[in-house]
């Protein structure tokens, strides 16, 4: 199966998409499921999971955590039992809630928490390093659609470095076209939120890239990125590089 595991709908502050939009998209985009992934939001797992009565694709739910050192995807087995985040750790309008204490949180409850482009500066506070010293991550976004280059090369060597497996999102906003430029493949079939986190856990899944490998990340991998329409995917090993710099090594930044 492959499933957009990063996007984003009217649940999410400033985005005005509706989620009945995109699921009608997914389909003809190769897709076989949506997670949606509001920010520090999951109050509207209810209405979205109603919506899966109706849509073409399965309908998953997530969020998208800010903290105090990065953005965090994190997926439950349950998500409306999970409790809206300003009641776990209260408000962060003046304090960003602290990494680490986020994390260590979602891995009791039950959750499965992959770091959301660590290296993409342009996100305040961007989480960069430190994730290759952070425990409790099950994975790493090394293909963000909207973000550059050379940021999802640096997602990938992190994910390859730690040994953990890489997602992919669209991590789609106010643009319906944005949806579905990048994807998970999952080796199995999955129909509930429970199957996906153990699917996660276990390092089932590869990046999927459509419409052809974007400039720099065609050198360097062994096991490179799907891309082209649906028809013509091809499927990438977990865990390894996506591309990146010759040689592999690393360029270490906060």
């Amino acid at each position: 199966m492959i499933i957009d595991m990063h996007c984003h709908s009217r649940f999410t502050r400033g985005c005005d998409l509706d989620p009945k939009l995109l699921l009608k998209r997914a389909p003809g985009l190769g897709l076989d499921g949506i997670c949606f992934t509001e920010i520090n939001c999951i109050d509207g797992a209810a209405e979205l999971h109603a919506l899966a009565k109706e849509s073409p694709v399965k309908v998953f739910v997530g969020m998208e955590l800010t903290t105090d050192r990065g953005h965090y995807l994190c997926y439950f087995p349950d998500p409306e039992a999970v409790p809206d985040p300003v009641q776990m750790w209260g408000s962060n309008h003046e304090r960003p809630w602290p990494a680490r204490e986020v994390i260590e949180k979602i891995g009791k409850m039950g959750g499965v928490v992959a770091a959301a482009h660590p290296y993409d500066r342009d996100t305040p506070v961007a989480a960069g390093d430190f994730v290759l010293g952070l425990q409790g991550l099950s994975a790493i976004e090394s293909y963000n659609a909207r973000r550059k280059p050379n940021v999802n090369n640096l997602a990938a060597e992190a994910a390859e470095g730690l040994r953990l497996p890489s997602i992919a999102g669209s991590d789609t906003r106010n643009d319906l076209a944005e949806l579905g430029k990048a994807a998970t493949l999952f080796k199995g079939k999955i129909e509930t939120e429970k199957d996906l986190c153990a699917a996660l856990v276990a390092g089932q899944v590869w990046p999927v890239i459509f419409g052809g490998i974007p400039p720099g990340l065609a050198s360097g991998s062994d096991a490179g990125p799907t891309s082209g329409p649906p028809s013509k995917r091809r499927e990438g090993g977990g865990g390894q590089r996506r591309g990146g710099r010759p040689g592999g090594r690393r360029r270490h930044r906060q």
